[in-house]
């Protein structure tokens, strides 16, 4: 039997399935169980491994190779300006009350974390609204922290090369004003110029770690379409990390199908748009 067709075995599965929950939190329902046999078993082959089982007890001892497991196993589904609900919230109604803020106007920063960036389609968007936005508001320092399990992913993302499928979401003024168009053997591409790249810094971060690398206060936190691959603990711990690390008067952008109410946090929030979210201070 090749390994093209044999089949992950219950014990094999379920212990993929602990392991994978306890490192970074993913919760492997049963219904991934084929999926996860096809994006393991081309890499099985690669390393001349002849069962799974070999493989789990090569990733619990290779943190290389664990890496390798997180990228095969986590999902990047993302798109400019994705959900733009949130991003119309931003220029519309939180931007012009958060420069308006005397605390804030003296200040002049504002600092943002896109924490399940994906591939980058978010954080670029992000920095694009808030540099359209600050045209008119000169002298501020704009801050935003993109960050991914998947190293494959957040490699996509620093590079700022998209094709002309995945930037079909940009508006042509935003296209026109912050890409790069590529020429000769690049035509077909586009690369986010330096005047969004500058602004944005990228970083491998597990959100189910205790603490994040967060040394002062976020004005912006999105973390869209990311709780339906936790469980319901684990979804806690994050809301509350998400609480500490959250200016008083910032929000919080989550995902079409996801609420806080739904996610049991410890601390009081506010709905005011939706699937956005403010602290509450009672």
């Amino acid at each position: 039997m090749t390994i093209e067709n044999m089949p992950l075995t219950d014990q094999e599965f379920r212990t993929l399935q602990a392991f994978i929950e306890s490192v970074i939190g993913v919760k492997l329902t049963d219904t991934k169980r084929a999926l996860v046999m096809s994006r393991l078993s081309k890499r099985v082959r690669e390393l001349n491994i002849k069962s799974y089982q070999e493989y789990i007890e090569l990733v619990n001892n290779d943190p290389d190779e664990l890496q390798v497991l997180f990228n095969k196993i986590t999902t990047n589904v993302t798109q400019f300006f994705r959900e733009s609900h949130h991003f119309n919230y931003l220029q519309n109604v939180f931007l012009p009350k958060f420069v308006a803020d005397p605390a804030h106007s003296q200040k002049k920063s504002l600092r943002v974390w896109s924490s399940a960036c994906s591939t980058g389609e978010e954080p670029y968007t992000i920095a694009m609204c808030l540099l359209e936005f600050f045209k008119q508001h000169p002298g501020w320092k704009i801050q935003i922290l993109a960050s991914d399990i998947n190293t494959d992913a957040l490699n996509k993302a620093k590079s700022g090369i998209y094709n002309k499928q995945e930037i079909t979401g940009i508006p042509y003024n935003f296209l026109k004003t912050y890409f790069k168009m590529g020429v000769n053997e690049n035509e077909g591409k586009f690369k986010a110029k330096d005047s969004l790249q500058k602004i944005i810094s990228f970083k491998q971060i597990n959100l189910i770690t205790d603490t994040y690398p967060i040394t002062e206060p976020l004005h912006i936190i999105f973390c869209r379409n990311v709780f339906i691959y936790f469980d319901k603990q684990t979804q806690k711990g994050i809301i509350n990390r998400f609480a500490n690390n959250l200016h008083d008067d910032g929000v919080l952008m989550l995902g079409h199908s996801e609420s806080i109410n739904s996610l049991n946090s410890d601390n009081k929030w506010n709905l005011v748009g939706q699937t956005i979210y403010t602290k509450g201070l009672t």
